[in-house]
């Protein structure tokens, strides 16, 4: 069913080719916060890495950038509460916010080397390695 809903999703913004009222309201019908924190997401950016011939996206949060792969999962706290352990949806805002950035093609594109980008996320990554028990 997420799937679908995100299949939607797609479809939705390329036929409108711009976040407007019916995109909005779709967001609301579909993610269980405001349609308004996946705009202040969007606002504050979407990157898509090139490493060493691997695409990693992320999404700027509050204090730090979110590792993406795209409709399947995102390194934030509420992926990992809302959708791993309470399972109460499918996603988060930074995947929402990556998939229509990734349609209107609105966001960064970067070339970093794997150093380079173990040292830009290296918390981010210590993380997946190493978790809290």
């Amino acid at each position: 069913m997420s799937k679908d809903l995100l299949l939607n999703l797609i479809s939705i913004v390329k036929e409108k080719s711009k976040i407007d009222d019916e995109i909005l309201n779709y967001l609301n019908s579909i993610f269980s916060e405001n349609a308004e924190r996946i705009l202040e997401t969007i606002k504050r950016g979407i990157t898509k890495y090139h490493i060493d011939k691997r695409v990693i996206w992320t999404a700027m949060g509050d204090n730090s950038e979110h590792i993406i792969y795209p409709k399947i999962f995102c390194s934030c706290q509420d992926f990992y509460l809302n959708v791993v352990i309470e399972r109460k949806r499918d996603f988060c805002k930074h995947i929402l916010a990556q998939i229509i950035c990734e349609v209107l093609n609105n966001y960064d594109e970067k070339d970093l080397s794997y150093d380079e980008f173990r040292n830009l996320f290296k918390d981010e990554l210590d993380t997946f390695s190493n978790p809290k028990s």
